[in-house]
């Protein structure tokens, strides 16, 4: 997969480069930042993690010195290659954001990191007030988006369902389970709809029903495709 991603991706990038050219248009440097993150996060290319490091490094010391369009690519590229000491850094970018948009980006950005004790960091300071209650259940639901902290969000949401009940505004706490949909796994599955069903639990209208039909296709989807997928990425080796 990463084969794949630098392959396809990776002639883009070189193209268009790390920064905007004159006439650029919005769509075109937006579209560099969206490239980029693609490189360094799912091609996990090495050239592209290094670059993002150093232009990180320039933009902290000076707003001005890195496009705007891609500084989201850098803190998400750094995030997810990113160890303990990264974490503390976005942290302390979180409580020191100057704008919304900022806080938004480092407190997102928490959740992308690959580790099992950053994980737990993150869901942790969901429910103890660290975080606002209208932040923590899509702060959630983005580690239910990592393919490697689901199962231990998901282990989470069940072992905490009544506080997050209590806690989180209903409308948050509906867009959180929206993150079952990542759970993508027949084993996952099977205890998705036990929990719900065991439970009781009503997310009001047909907001489960919808977000365990999408599970039931990306399901299905996995298990159709997997087979022909690998025989395909194999041309990338």
């Amino acid at each position: 997969m990463e084969a794949f991603v630098r392959a396809r991706v990776g002639p883009a990038v070189e193209e268009l480069g790390w920064a905007p050219k004159s006439g650029e248009s919005e769509g075109t440097k937006q579209l560099r930042g969206d490239l980029i993150g693609a490189m360094g996060k799912l091609g996990n290319d090495s050239a592209t993690q290094d670059r993002a490091a150093e232009l990180y490094q320039a933009y902290r010391k000076d707003v001005t010195a890195v496009d705007p369009n891609i500084v989201p690519a850098l803190v998400s590229i750094l995030a997810h290659r990113g160890d303990e000491a990264r974490y503390d850094e976005f942290d302390a970018g979180f409580r020191a954001a100057s704008t919304p948009q900022e806080e938004r980006r480092y407190l997102f950005s928490l959740a992308t990191f690959q580790q099992k004790p950053l994980f737990e960091r993150t869901l942790a300071r969901t429910i103890s007030g660290e975080i606002r209650t209208q932040d923590a259940p899509f702060l959630v639901s983005a580690v239910l988006g990592n393919v490697s902290g689901r199962e231990l969000a998901w282990d989470f949401v069940k072992a905490n369902w009544e506080k997050m009940d209590q806690l989180f505004p209903k409308q948050g706490l509906r867009r959180m389970c929206g993150g079952i949909v990542n759970l993508a796994t027949p084993e996952l599955e099977r205890d998705v709809r036990e929990f719900f069903t065991t439970r009781q639990i009503d997310l009001g209208g047909k907001t489960l029903d919808q977000n365990l039909e999408q599970l039931r296709v990306a399901v299905t989807v996995r298990e159709r495709e997997t087979s022909a997928l690998r025989r395909y990425l194999d041309r990338f080796h």
